[in-house]
């Protein structure tokens, strides 16, 4: 017995000991490694992130830089952390490690692109903002200024509406000018760019995938290198290239679905006739029809855009290359609107002799087509007879075939011809005129960098770049439209306009570049000097031309029809230009040159001082001898306070505290013209003849106005800027405040009698201060294996005021200088104007008088001087179209593999005119000249002001404040990082754009640019899937 015992016992004991055998292998794959990981000046890393290589599993170290993590004996783990080089780190058998990070030099000293060259960002002494837009925000956008919304403190990009084909303004710390231009300098790849394409900027014609980064840079000692175009601040757009190692593959596709957020409340066709019968005559009564038309909807749709992507870079042996090609469809929510893109582009990099001979070459070009929609279509049909079909069946006889007018319902006058005082049928205006803009656009430039072989430190850099734009306008007024009855011989007759435009930049820099680090005395310098020769030609011509028979037309009344016939007579007018017996070609061009001279020195000692020095001499065929050059100056100081032995104790959580402060002048010389200052000729206008020899007519020649003593435009400015980071630059701030004067301001002002040949020229006469405060603040608030949260806050405060406008002291007290918005009436004059120690495009109005119950008092407006009577004299100066703070807050989550973002933004501050409540809220407009009735919007109050017209038009209750909280986006996504064994990673993302708008604004959309909302093109709420995949 005890023998079985034991045997038992035995055969029990083998099982049990081959069983831990065979679980041994198992229990010795995984164990327990413990560890502490310390940043790179030997503190404990908080937050760092531990994960397994190959694996999803990971842990986050604690306040003390110490993990536990459950991995293999032979593990390899990767480490992570802010600021500091990703380690990776083999167990080799370990089960406790400590692991010492090394800086990043990549982020902690990112290389900024500035003028001619890179700085760390750490060194950087002037204010500078860097945007890097990444994979989810490159897709949302349209094109680059879309990049550029929100994304830096004093830099407002303000959108034309929804419109496909339509650029943005882009303003960097408020104006400097008031009539010459306030747009940037963009600069891309090294290339400064002409400010405009027609209707497109320079930004359209590239491809947000294809943006490494953009640098913005805003103060004069950032700027002031670039001297004659620098200020309004400067825009550096830097492209991806091609990188060592295996071809890399990344596409995008992005679908959109676009749909008006809002639009304007009319009344609707039952409303109207109400309206009618209780507030026009009998006589209106009989042009209204039986329909309920409701024009928005007949011309505004839901539409689908989509674009795509793909680049393909990596390095062919010796040479490191990138190419990319992208194509964008953007159907626009007005009917008939779309514009598309394709752009292509590639880049070389190649390096020779162990990297001191460096050549860049790079091409991009675009092609675009945009359908341009007759946007006075949305307008219309606010106006537009809501009782009125959209179609009617105009009875027609003849031998045309045809249906007189294509059967619009158009306003027909006793003779039953097309009223020449109403507006169109608004859905005849998107399809009686094919209007057409195609443009073909291409940048370039060969860089050539060689640092001396018996001087390395001495390098010599050529630039020969180019900017190229050629377009065509296609206007085609199809024949019996309603438009062609209005128009040239009113016959019916089709029409051709055409024009053509070549606008081409070239350019030559060459500069040197030494850099020394000398030890001995703890310093670093950085001295260029260099030179700069660009050329801008223009070219443009047009014509107009009757393209088809005309018609002949009797309208028959007692049977109401129409008879029209083909006009064999019209023959002898196709081919040919209205009034003339020949197609008349007009044609325009200009030059323009830029010569400039160049040098920048910086200086560092101890790595805690620096200094930076700039100085630009430049030259422009603008201006005459005596005025042509300028020379720009600028001078930064920076401390980095956190080198000083001081600051040791705080390093443990402050890594970065520098003072900065700068000084610089810079200059401005785009003032329209380029012939400003020498009496120049032009023909004039067509339809204004003069009588000839024999009973000819020619066109006359008229004297343009210039002044030999026009000059540069100069502003200087003084800014202080303070940057601090902690933990590693896991939270950053910034924070500058600027003052910036502009003197001898550029502006077409009226001069006296005699001076010239005109009334009225563009002439140096004022002076225009702009102050404020920037706050740029990002942060990781939490940082955990699985969870992270990111947030940025930009806050910016600006304040202009114009200090000078004629000269003289006496003579500002009392003058205004006409600026914008001719809102609702033509007799009424600039809504806004320019006066000293106001505001920059402040509003000129009536103050309104209001009942006990708040509303308006129909032609009561507050007697400002007592004098009995309203008149000029009354009006006040209040408000500006500027917000005074604008803020953007975004925010991104991250849980694993998925991501959640938004973005908030808010204007303070600004007012709008609003122009289309005060020419649609007044009853007396209800009936108009001929067999016109106009519609309403729906309001709460109507005016009925016939006899003060463009008082009412001036009154303050039109004049809104426009400030705004808006989301800009919302975002979610998910990541496959590791697909097809580690070949492919793929992202998919769904965001919504313009989600939604809180605004004290009665109109449809509280961002209107220039302060007079006379547009009434709404902003879409766009839904958009989105696919992102690399190999």
């Amino acid at each position: 017995m005890k023998n079985i015992c034991f045997q038992m016992n035995r055969k029990a004991w083998l099982v049990i000991v081959m069983a831990l055998m065979m679980a041994f292998p198992a229990l010795a794959q995984n164990v327990t490694v413990t560890g502490t990981v310390y940043d790179a000046d030997n503190e404990p890393a908080v937050g760092a992130s531990v994960t397994v290589k190959g694996q999803s599993k990971g842990a986050a170290t604690d306040v003390d830089g110490n993990f536990r993590i459950v991995a293999a004996p032979n593990a390899t783990l990767v480490v992570t952390y802010v600021g500091c080089k990703t380690q990776e780190v083999a167990l080799n058998g370990r089960t406790n490690v400590t692991i010492n990070l090394t800086s990043d030099t990549e982020v902690l000293q990112d290389l900024v692109v500035v003028g001619y060259g890179t700085v760390k960002k750490q060194d950087a002494t002037g204010s500078v903002s860097v945007v890097k837009p990444d994979e989810i925000e490159a897709g949302l956008a349209t094109n680059a200024n879309d990049l550029l919304v929100g994304a830096s403190p004093g830099v407002v990009v303000t959108t034309d509406g929804g419109n496909p084909g339509a650029g943005a303004n882009i303003r960097i710390r408020g104006g400097a000018s008031l009539n010459a231009s306030n747009d940037p300098l963009i600069v891309i790849d090294g290339v400064p760019m002409n400010n405009s394409y027609g209707s497109l900027s320079p930004l359209s014609m590239i491809a947000p995938d294809n943006i490494e980064s953009l640098t913005i840079l805003k103060d004069a000692s950032a700027t002031a290198i670039y001297g004659s175009r620098a200020s309004n601040g400067v825009i550096i757009v830097t492209t991806k290239k091609g990188k060592s190692g295996k071809p890399q593959i990344n596409f995008s596709a992005n679908f959109h679905l676009n749909t008006a957020r809002r639009t304007w409340d009319v009344a609707t066709g039952d409303e109207f006739r109400k309206l009618i019968y209780e507030h026009a005559s009998k006589d209106a009564i009989y042009l209204m029809g039986d329909a309920s038309t409701n024009w928005e909807r007949e011309i505004l749709r839901t539409s689908f855009s989509h674009d795509y992507n793909l680049s393909i870079g990596g390095a062919a042996r010796w040479l490191p290359y990138r190419f990319n090609v992208s194509y964008t469809d953007n159907n626009g929510i007005l009917k008939t609107s779309r514009m598309q893109r394709t752009t292509v582009g590639f880049n070389l990099t190649p390096e020779f002799f162990n990297g001191k001979l460096k050549i860049a070459l790079n091409a991009k070009g675009s092609y675009v087509v945009d359908d341009k929609a007759d946007t006075g279509a949305i307008y219309s049909a606010l106006i537009y007879n809501p009782t009125l079909p959209v179609y009617s069946d105009y009875r027609t006889m003849g031998n045309s075939g045809l249906s007189y007018l294509g059967g619009y319902t158009s306003l027909i006058n006793n003779d039953g011809r097309l009223e020449t005082n109403g507006n169109y049928n608004p859905v005849s205006m998107l399809y009686g005129v094919d209007k057409q803009d195609e443009m073909w656009a291409s940048t370039g430039n060969l860089m050539i960098d060689y640092a001396l072989h018996f001087l390395p430190e001495l390098r010599l850099n050529l630039n020969l770049g180019y900017d190229i734009m050629q377009g065509r306008t296609r206007d085609y007024t199809l024949p019996n439209s309603p438009q062609s009855w209005k128009s040239n011989y009113n016959n019916g007759a089709g029409q051709y306009y055409y024009q053509y435009q070549l606008a081409r930049n070239t350019m030559l820099e060459f500069y040197a570049n030494y850099k020394k680090e000398v030890e001995s005395i703890q310093s670093s310098f950085d001295v260029m000097a260099g030179y700069s020769w660009q050329r801008f030609d223009y070219h443009k011509r047009n014509h107009t031309e009757i393209t088809t028979l005309g018609y002949t037309l009797d309208y028959m009344p007692t049977v109401g029809m129409w008879n029209m016939n083909v006009d064999p007579n019209s023959e002898q007018y196709i081919g040919k230009s209205y009034g003339l017996d020949y197609r008349k070609t007009y044609y325009d061009g200009n030059q323009l040159n830029l010569l400039s001279f160049y040098g920048r020195f910086n200086y560092s000692f101890k790595d805690t001082y620096l200094l930076t020095f700039t100085l630009r001499d430049d030259a422009t065929s603008r201006f005459a001898k005596d005025c042509r050059w300028g020379l720009f100056p600028s001078l930064a100081l920076g401390w980095k306070i956190s080198n000083m032995s001081f600051f040791e104790g705080l390093r443990d959580k402050m890594n970065e505290m520098k003072l900065r402060l700068g000084w610089g002048k810079t200059g401005q010389q785009a003032v329209g013209g380029y012939n400003n200052y020498t009496p120049v000729y032009s023909i004039s206008n067509p339809g204004a003849y003069y009588p000839y020899n024999n009973g000819e007519w020619i066109n006359p020649l008229y004297p343009n106005p210039y002044d030999a003593k026009m000059k540069w435009e100069t502003t200087t400015t003084w800014n202080v800027g303070v940057d601090m980071a902690w933990l590693n630059n896991r939270f950053t701030t910034s924070l500058d405040w600027y003052l910036r004067d502009t003197d001898d301001l550029l502006a077409y002002v009226p001069v006296p009698a005699g001076m010239t040949t005109t009334n009225a020229m563009t002439r140096n006469i004022g002076s225009l201060r702009n102050l404020g405060v920037e706050l740029t603040v990002g942060a990781k608030p939490i940082v955990t294996k699985d969870f992270t949260w990111s947030t940025g806050l930009n806050v910016a405060w600006n304040k202009n005021k114009i200090t000078e406008l004629t000269g003289s002291t006496e003579e500002d007290q009392n003058f205004t200088l006409d600026a914008e918005g001719n809102p609702a009436s033509e007799n009424a004059g600039a809504i806004e104007v320019h006066k000293v120690g106001l505001p920059a495009y402040s509003f000129r109005v009536f103050e309104q008088v209001y009942d006990p119950d708040g509303n308006p008092i129909p032609d009561c407006y507050v007697d400002q001087n007592n004098d009995g009577k309203i008149d000029a004299s009354d009006l006040v100066l209040k408000h500006s179209r500027d917000p005074k703070v604008t803020l953007s807050w975004n925010n991104n989550f991250s849980y694993k593999n998925w991501d959640f973002g938004f973005v908030l933004r808010a204007n303070i501050g600004n007012y709008v005119y609003n122009a289309m409540r005060a020419r649609s809220i007044n009853l007396y407009n209800l009936e108009g000249q001929g067999n016109i009735l106009n519609n309403v919007l729906d309001s709460d109050f109507y005016f009925n002001s016939g006899k003060a017209v463009s008082n009412l038009v001036r009154s303050d209750y039109f004049l809104e404040n426009a400030g705004f909280l808006r989301c800009d986006n919302i975002t979610v996504g998910y990541t496959f990082p590791n697909l097809l064994k580690n070949q492919l990673r793929l992202r998919l993302y769904g965001a919504v754009q313009n989600a939604f708008v809180i605004t004290k604004y009665s109109g449809i959309d509280p961002e209107v640019f220039n302060g007079v909302d006379n547009n009434a093109y709404p902003r879409p709420i766009t839904m958009s899937l989105g696919v992102v995949a690399t190999f």
